[in-house]
């Protein structure tokens, strides 16, 4: 964790060296009363025709500072991992990564992990796996949190991952019904155990959550998880979790992968 927080400190301060760097090259007198970040797009001809040389030197120095923050490698992927709904290699290692490191560094018992598969924006391939390419796929600063639901809230959360057809999921199985054309949820299982609608107790009981800070929002059709209780939010954020799973299991394993196992089923709807 200690080189986590290293390499974010390092990212801050390149930034930060390189805002100064260019307000000191347009005044000679200053006094900075916030400072606010955006992307900017530098194209070639943009590059040639109206930004200035010395600004081109400093962006240069910049992207050699950032790549030599983001080029050491942290583990190696035994296979390449993708996304790709309703269940994809890549959804599954988020999900269980998740669910395995809240539980560490909460020392809670996590029932079920739920991430979202519009947060993954990139593949890991096969191979060394480094700081840039954890940058790639969770590009957010997400934080962890844990929320509780019980049986009948986790049955509505179920329903809404099967009508965005399958969310990253763990600790759990579930049945989706008539995707792509009208998905709904199926039969569900949590621990291995199914919870249904009929039975109070499976209504009753409660289960904790972890997810990350924009879906305990709420967030990407997942609107029951804002209904979330005994709630917790921790400083540390999605992407360091990921880091510091695959550098543990890069010592214990020599390296991570994960497959489709059918957590997540499509069933033919029988009312066609």
């Amino acid at each position: 964790m200690k080189t986590i927080k290293l390499i974010k400190s390092k990212l801050v301060i390149a930034t930060l060296f390189a805002t100064l760097l260019f307000a000191t090259a347009c005044q000679k007198e200053y006094n900075i009363k916030s400072i606010e970040g955006c992307t900017i797009a530098v194209t070639e001809v943009s590059s040639r025709d109206s930004i200035p040389t010395y600004i081109i030197e400093l962006i240069k120095r910049g992207e050699k500072s950032v790549d030599s923050i983001k080029s050491p490698v942290i583990g190696h992927a035994l296979t390449t991992m993708t996304v790709e709904a309703p269940e994809s290699s890549l959804m599954n290692f988020a999900a269980d990564a998740l669910r395995e490191q809240a539980q560490r560094h909460t020392r809670q018992r996590i029932d079920v992990a739920v991430t979202n598969k519009g947060g993954l924006r990139s593949e890991i391939t096969e191979g060394a796996i480094t700081f840039g390419d954890i940058y790639n796929v969770f590009p957010f600063e997400n934080r962890l949190v844990l929320i509780t639901l019980n049986g009948e809230q986790m049955l509505r959360l179920f329903a809404e991952i099967a009508k965005e057809g399958g969310e990253p999921i763990s600790g759990a199985r579930m049945e989706i019904i008539g995707y792509p054309d009208n998905p709904r949820c199926g039969r569900v299982r949590i621990g291995g155990k199914e919870i249904t609608a009929d039975n109070k107790e499976d209504l009753k009981r409660e289960y904790r959550i972890a997810t990350s800070d924009y879906l305990a929002q709420g967030n990407d059709g997942l609107t029951t998880l804002a209904e979330g209780y005994n709630k917790k939010e921790y400083a540390i954020t999605i992407r360091e979790l990921m880091i510091d799973y695959i550098a543990r299991n890069h010592k214990k394993t020599k390296g991570v992968t994960a497959h489709k196992d059918g957590r997540v089923k499509l069933i033919e709807p029988t009312d066609k």
